[in-house]
Order: structure tokens, then sequence, then C-alpha cells
């Protein structure tokens, strides 16, 4: 089958198979479409913090890594496409069942997070209380900076580059914890979103290789519709 689907990617002309494939980082402003929305029609949210978060101090100079999962995740998918097409489609997919399912949960059981007054005496503080104005206290289990992270470091293989393997899984870790040591989330938002991950995952693989490679072509095909001088036959 594989050999089979490279030949199909030959046939192809004057397309940039990998670039079209980029056309799904646009599933992400429309995801976060509910974002906006469950934040603002809560008025209030359980709080689910555990005794535990409470010995969690607060230290602003994770701001840095949190910042910086919005270059982490675009970096790793990019990377995931370079490397594998069938992984990168995985990832988009397990991304998108991943973040819907949080939605639904932000919807039906919103929570609260109480965060500290911080204040603004140095750049570092400065940059989580704009966090703070920007990003409402609600709706923070699961996390989805944990949900997308975890997602990159699963999808992000050994055999691909050991140094950027090592890259991903310190920065991720470094990611994860940076969300309760801001005040952002709670213990119980990045074990809840770890066990979500796992379990898309674990149904992801069950997808035959077939169906990933048509969801995975589907702009493509869209853009063959517009494009008689190229053509996919399967």
């Amino acid at each position: 089958m594989k050999t089979e689907y490279f030949k199909i990617i030959k046939k192809i002309k004057n397309v940039d198979i990998k670039s079209i494939d980029l056309v799904w980082f646009l599933l992400f402003p429309i995801l976060n479409i509910n974002y906006i929305v469950a934040a603002n029609i809560v008025e209030s949210g359980k709080n689910i913090e555990l005794g535990f978060d409470r010995l969690i101090p607060f230290e602003s100079i994770f701001i840095i890594p949190y910042i910086y999962w919005y270059i982490f995740i675009t970096i790793g998918l990019i990377y995931i496409l370079y490397k594998s097409r069938s992984e990168y489609i995985k990832v988009f997919i397990a991304i998108t069942i991943g973040m819907s399912c949080c939605y639904v949960i932000y919807y039906i059981f919103p929570t609260q997070i109480i965060r500290p007054v911080v204040d603004k005496s140095n750049i570092l503080n400065k940059l989580v209380n704009i966090i703070y104005l920007k990003d409402k206290p609600f709706n923070c289990f699961p996390s989805i900076h944990v949900l997308n992270t975890y997602f990159i470091m699963r999808y992000t293989k050994f055999e691909y580059n050991k140094k950027y393997f090592y890259y991903t899984q310190t920065v991720g870790v470094l990611i994860i914890l940076s969300t309760v040591f801001i005040k952002q989330h709670f213990v119980l938002d990045i074990i809840a979103s770890i066990i979500l991950c796992e379990e898309i995952i674990f149904l992801i693989n069950k997808i035959k290789n077939e169906s990933l490679n048509k969801i995975l072509d589907l702009p493509l095909r869209i853009k063959n519709r517009f494009d008689k001088n190229n053509e996919i036959t399967y």
C-alpha cells in the first residue's frame, strides 16, 4: 500500500504536497471560536483545586515556556509533517478530537481557577499579567495547553532525530509544568489532558492507513477541482 501511495504522489504535478498539507492549520482558529464563546458565557465555575496545588509556588519564570507553547506547537507540527505525512495527519486528527472534547467539557462542566495577585515589578510578572488579562480564569479542565503539547511529544519519534526528540520531550515537560507554576491550571487539568490524549491515540491507531490517507489528501482533492492540470487517482 505504501509503495502504491508514493506512486500516486508522483503523479501530481506542480504541487508541493506538504505545503498543501499546511491547510490543516486552519482548524485552529475554527476550533478556538468555541474557547471564546465558552469563556464568555460562563460567570463562575467549579474549583477543582487539590491540596497539592496549594504546595506549588508561583514562579513567573515559567511564563517563558508557557508563551513558547505557540512556537513549540507550530514547529512540532511542521517537523512531523516533514518527517512523515501519515503521522502528521494522525496528530492533527488527535488534536481536533482532543480540543473538541475539551470544548464540550467546558460547556457542560465549567471550572474556574483563583489566580494570585501578581505585581508588575519585573518583565516576567508583567507578561503573566498580560496572560491573565487576555485569558479569563475559566475552562481549565482539561488543559488544551497540556493536550496539544503532549500530542506533539507523543508523535515526535526518537528515530526521526535524537536531538530533536530530546528537545521536544524536555521543552514539552517545561510547558506542562508552566501551566501550574504560573497558576493557569490545576494538577487535575494536567492529569485529565494526558488521560484524554492516551485514549485518543489508542483510537487513532485503530484507523486504517487507507482512511488516513484519504483524510490527509482532502485539501488536495478540493484544490484539484479548481485546477484541471493536477489530477489524483486512487
